[in-house]
């Protein structure tokens, strides 16, 4: 028996009320048929606990913890902690000044909610360097300032963030002959192509800790990326969602030190505009608290600040009880025990796809950060044009996650023929899975499953 998620009513309230998650309809359609609640491994959520010492942070707060905070950088108490944890962590000292060449703060919500802020804000530079002259009264925008965004494809649901602020979105292919890592010379030419293109902002997205596949982007090829986007005066969003998420004795790849260390000698009104993001929930199994850190240079932090305050009020008392947490030993015990356990998770799911489901070396790659890995559609599925996330829900239980993200409601930027596996849950439901579509004939060579 496979272990089961938490029922759908508890995090998606009752079957049949309006909602844009089509994979909630999925779900709903399945139970509606009888079936039991499924293993959901579509989404990067455990449903798993945060450790005793981080919960119990909360009750030793004071007072103004629970109210509103009078900054924009989120708490002050986190903000001290999170300047020296990126610092360490991401190895920064002796490429940038802190409180020069870049700070750190909060990100007071979700990475996402920044990653938007940051568009938003290239968009209204943007705006304001290029209006034309005054006629009647009202200035006209300059033809052809639209904004690009360049991205992996596959990638997280960036066209999701950036899309509806009027982003076009612009892809570069990685893929599994290659492990996932991109192609310089094509990034550098979808740059170029992007600049021609518009007269308005152009932004790259650097996710080294790549999400969906799970492959770690090499060093050398994040500073070709990056010194690509400088060239062609592109802005960079560096996502740092999975920075502290790689396989034991793996260095992670530090985009933050390597863009620090590009802008070296560069004074700063020359300097593009610039953001890294990270995520902290995904550590420490406690994403709905949308706790994450923003770097940046001192004055995009200001301005990013100034756009916060139009959306919310920040406050609450996840933040301390995230720098408590932090600054206990118990933090960094607990991250590399749970990597210790993702890394022997994707080793077995990579033994299981071997021998059970007789898959081909390119049919999956089991990566080494993050807690995704992409898995190829059996050819057999794709000649008879089935809808494999369906097929497998339908005889299994499990509902698998697309290959390319996108929002509720928006189609994915591309089609392909992978899905994607979230490997952050407990093994034997992982494991589980992928021996009952063994059981179910899924495998890579057609069975007389039917």
């Amino acid at each position: 028996m496979i272990a089961r998620t938490p029922a759908l009513r508890d995090i998606a309230g009752p079957l049949g009320e309006p909602t844009p998650y089509k994979d909630v309809l999925l779900l709903a359609d399945h139970e509606r048929d009888g079936h039991p609640p499924a293993v959901r491994l579509n989404l990067g959520e455990a449903h798993q606990a945060p450790h005793p010492a981080l919960v119990g942070a909360i009750q030793s707060l004071p007072a103004h913890a629970h109210g509103y905070l009078m900054t924009p950088y989120g708490s002050p108490v986190l903000r001290e902690v999170l300047r020296r944890y990126i610092t360490t962590t991401h190895r920064l000292d002796g490429v940038g000044e802190l409180e020069v060449d870049y700070d750190v703060a909060s990100c007071a919500g979700h990475t996402r909610s920044v990653m938007g802020d940051f568009g938003r804000l290239l968009i209204e530079e943007s705006d304001s360097a290029r209006r034309g002259p005054l006629r009647g009264g009202v200035r006209a925008l300059v033809r052809g300032s639209w904004p690009i965004a360049v991205t992996s494809d596959p990638a997280w649901d960036y066209a999701g963030v950036l899309g509806p602020l009027g982003y076009t979105m612009r892809t570069f292919t990685v893929r599994r002959e290659g492990q996932y890592q991109p192609d310089v010379t094509e990034v550098a030419e979808v740059l170029a192509r992007a600049r021609r293109a518009t007269a308005g902002p152009v932004l790259l997205v650097v996710n080294a800790q790549h999400n969906p596949s799970g492959a770690q982007w090499a060093p050398e090829v994040v500073r070709g990326m990056i010194r690509a986007a400088f060239a062609t005066g592109a802005a960079v969003l560096v996502d740092d969602a999975y920075y502290g998420v790689v396989d034991p004795g793996v260095v992670p790849t530090s985009a933050l030190a390597i863009l620090l260390d590009e802008l070296r000698g560069t004074g700063p009104s020359a300097r593009p505009r610039w953001l890294a993001v990270r995520s902290l929930g995904k550590q420490y199994a406690c994403n709905g608290w949308g706790v994450g850190s923003q770097t940046a240079s001192p004055d995009t932090l200001r301005l990013l600040g100034e756009l916060l305050t139009r959306r919310t009020y920040p406050g609450g008392p996840l933040e301390p009880a995230m720098a408590a947490w932090l600054s206990s030993p118990d933090s960094r015990r607990f991250l590399d025990h749970h990597n210790e356990r993702l890394a022997t998770k994707r080793a077995e799911v990579g033994r299981l796809l071997a021998d059970e489901l007789r898959y081909p070396p390119h049919g999956y790659f089991t990566g080494q950060s993050a807690t995704y890995m992409l898995i190829r559609v059996p050819p057999w599925v794709v000649d008879e044009g089935l809808d494999y996330r369906r097929l497998v829900l339908k005889r299994t239980g499990v509902l698998l996650g697309e290959a390319r993200m996108s929002s509720p409601g928006r189609p994915q930027i591309s089609q392909g023929d992978h899905v994607r596996l979230y490997v952050g849950a407990p093994e034997e439901v992982v494991t589980g899975a992928l021996k009952a579509m063994a059981s179910a004939g899924l495998t890579w060579g057609k069975s007389s499953w039917r």
